[in-house]
């Protein structure tokens, strides 16, 4: 990874960790269909316990090798792996539909991460070399977040961790200093919260991400970013 790849994703970092104040609080409250504001029974709170995001780029360390619909290997890059914990605050059970990240750019304005179906392919690192000669698959599939919330009713003062997967957007990162998290349940209510950032508190999530499976070369494999072989 280029240093200056990482020393954004510190400054990102640093800056959402200055956040965690006001992350019990939350930040935006969307209404549902009807106009109503969402019950206080639906009450949730989101961390990142672990992981990193960096600029796009397809100088990445770990790749998701799919196929398009003509049968070619696709690589595209991950330039995020955030591990999430969400904690289910009310007293009622929630079922997630959908969710999604947001950032807010140094131009204060909110922007998106296009999230990674990790179980559209299959997780690689690239191994030693830069050309994916020696690629190592990482299984973490069954850790991802999409897996721990897939048809799941999440209790009251339960939380469901996992992994997600993100490619960066154009729009520069430089200067964030929040991220958030927008949720809507099966019911179709919809819900914004802040995301805070833990420190020590990571609940063993290395051995997690150091699945190591099969070696395999993947160096003919066409490298295209996700977002635009999913459109």
């Amino acid at each position: 990874m280029l240093p200056g790849s990482t020393i954004l994703f510190s400054i990102v970092l640093l800056a959402l960790i200055s956040q965690t104040a006001f992350a019990g609080k939350p930040f935006n409250t969307s209404t549902t269909s009807t106009g109503e504001a969402i019950s206080p029974e639906r009450d949730f709170e989101v961390a990142v316990e672990a992981g990193w995001l960096h600029p796009k780029s397809m100088d990445e360390s770990f790749w998701l090798i799919h196929g398009d619909k003509n049968g070619l290997i696709i690589a595209s890059p991950i330039n995020g792996l955030l591990y999430i914990r969400f904690t289910n605050l009310g007293d009622a059970p929630i079922m997630i539909d959908s969710y999604s990240i947001e950032v807010l750019s140094g131009k204060q304005e909110w922007v998106r991460l296009v999230t990674i179906d990790a179980h559209s392919g299959e997780v690689y690192n690239r191994g030693p070399t830069d050309d994916m000669k020696q690629a190592c698959r990482s299984n973490i599939e069954q850790d991802t977040f999409d897996y721990a919330i897939a048809n799941k009713n999440i209790e009251p003062r339960h939380t469901v961790r996992g992994w997600v997967f993100v490619e960066a957007p154009e729009a520069g990162l430089e200067g964030g200093k929040e991220a958030r998290f927008n949720v809507t349940d099966i019911l179709g209510n919809k819900a914004v919260r802040p995301i805070k950032v833990l420190t020590g508190e990571s609940q063993s999530v290395q051995p997690r991400l150091l699945h190591v499976g099969e070696t395999k070369d993947l160096s003919q494999a066409r490298k295209q970013f996700y977002s635009e072989t999913h459109s």
